[in-house]
């Protein structure tokens, strides 16, 4: 099936509405101007009819033997030639003057032309010749009776029917025009729609073969391509950045892979070459790196289970104040070892939750807070209530992250200093289950810090209302 491009399609119904739009117009200018002319026509015909017979009244005098004979006779002529057929009488309607009877050749050749034109040209209208009488009177005393013949309900000339024609025939050219005009006019509307949706098009398949570096030119001054050329550049930032933290990724676990797996592989090659005995310690040297490759593998199943839409949460009344502060002597040694002092403050809040999970939160971002916080610094932990949320809120004086990696320190694998975090351990994921996890309980976590200062992450989860 051929299709049909937006830019034809936009021409074609732009053209078509102004098409339609004129010929709807000059249809209707053109009935209106017809019927105004016809009646202005009509009423002209029945005006001069009038106007013929007070002049003919008018030349009245009884002094001379009452009416001027030459005058009207004069006055029959040129309405002849007007259409018009007079009879003129006395009072006693007695015959005066009569057109047809003075040249009734000439009268029956005019009637005859203005029924065949009108035959031919307005043949809906069924006209014929109609005879009106008018009283000649002097105040009250009758002079006379005129009657006048014309053609009903009216007649055009020759002249009137070629005004009529020339004006359809200049509707006609407008509306030729202007469907011309449209067409150009929509043609260069539509290339400056469509251009922009093409540099999209031509954009999103580079982006689809992998060329993430491709951008859409966002100064469209049309609100929606604007907006579509944005996503778009959007989109390919978004896909660019996965991409790095796709191969970024593939090195962390590569690195995290080959240390425990080189030393692994080390002991056991010189135990069975026999140039070292499997003593207890190296056997647990083993044991310990086989931990740390157990870890990483947990570490991504846990990854996988949180981002997953279909995690199962057993949820149940929880007092995070006590959840905390089991969850914080159980990293006493870790905070011995490197003299960080911690306190714990606030109250009992209850939310109802899954414990286990929301206790890898707390033990998340407690191991991060003490990996990234140098010997004598401190660590404390708040619990209370705000509104209708438990807050969780953990703070290190630690070396701080700035602003540009807060918004990042939430993406699988992203790591905001990574010679600190290889030598700490971790493969960058933790925040990313965390957030997961608070996200599944329709919670929110955001951080505050600044670098060298120390970092402050936020939790807040709805509270149990049985508790509340």
């Amino acid at each position: 099936m051929r299709r049909m491009r937006l830019k034809t399609i936009l021409t074609l119904i732009f053209a078509l509405m102004v098409a339609l739009t004129v010929l709807m117009v000059s249809i209707c200018s053109g009935i209106f101007i017809n019927r105004q002319f016809e009646e202005y026509v009509k009423e002209s015909q029945q005006r001069a009819a009038s106007e013929l017979a007070e002049s003919i009244g008018s030349n009245y005098e009884e002094t001379h033997g009452g009416f001027n004979i030459d005058y009207v006779h004069g006055m029959g002529m040129y309405a002849l030639r007007e259409g018009f057929i007079i009879r003129l009488y006395d009072k006693d309607m007695n015959p005066l003057w009569d057109a047809e009877n003075h040249d009734m050749e000439r009268c029956h050749e005019v009637m005859d032309g203005i029924m065949l034109r009108m035959k031919e040209k307005k043949p809906e209208l069924k006209g014929e010749f109609v005879t009106y009488s008018y009283d000649l009177k002097s105040g009250e005393k009758l002079n006379g009776v005129l009657e006048i013949s014309y053609y009903t309900p009216f007649y055009l000339n020759e002249n009137e029917f070629q005004f009529i024609q020339a004006l359809n025939r200049i509707l006609a050219i407008v509306g030729i025009v202007s469907t011309v005009l449209a067409a150009f006019l929509g043609l260069v509307i539509a290339a400056r729609i469509t251009s922009p949706i093409s540099g999209v098009i031509t954009a999103t398949r580079k982006i689809s073969e992998g060329d993430y570096n491709v951008r859409v030119d966002v100064s469209p001054k049309v609100q929606e391509t604007y907006e579509l050329s944005d996503a778009v550049n959007t989109m390919a930032g978004t896909l660019k950045e996965q991409e790095y933290l796709r191969k970024q990724m593939t090195a962390d676990i590569a690195h995290e892979l080959r240390t425990p797996v080189t030393n692994i592989s080390s002991y056991i090659e010189m135990m069975i070459e026999d140039i070292m005995e499997p003593t207890r310690d190296r056997l647990k040297s083993c044991y310990d790196e086989l931990l740390r490759l157990s870890g990483l593998i947990t570490d991504l199943e846990r990854l996988e289970t949180a981002e997953s839409k279909e995690i199962v949460l057993e949820k149940e009344d929880i007092n995070l104040y006590s959840l905390s502060e089991s969850i914080l002597q159980g990293f006493s040694k870790g905070l011995h070892d490197k003299k960080i002092t911690s306190r714990l403050e606030g109250y009992e809040v209850h939310v109802l939750a899954d414990k286990g999970r929301i206790g890898q939160v707390v033990s998340n971002l407690l191991s991060n807070a003490i990996k990234y916080t140098d010997e004598n610094g401190s660590i404390n932990i708040l619990v209370e209530k705000d509104m209708n949320n438990a807050v969780l809120v953990v703070e290190d004086t630690g070396i701080g992250i700035s602003k540009e990696d807060q918004m990042r320190v939430f993406e699988r694998f992203y790591r905001t200093d990574k010679s600190r975090t290889r030598k700490t351990g971790g493969a960058g994921i933790g925040l990313t289950i965390t957030k997961a996890i608070v996200q599944a309980h329709g919670g929110t976590i955001r951080c505050e810090s600044e670098p060298g200062e120390g970092s402050k992450f936020i939790v807040t989860l709805p509270l149990d209302d049985n508790k509340s």
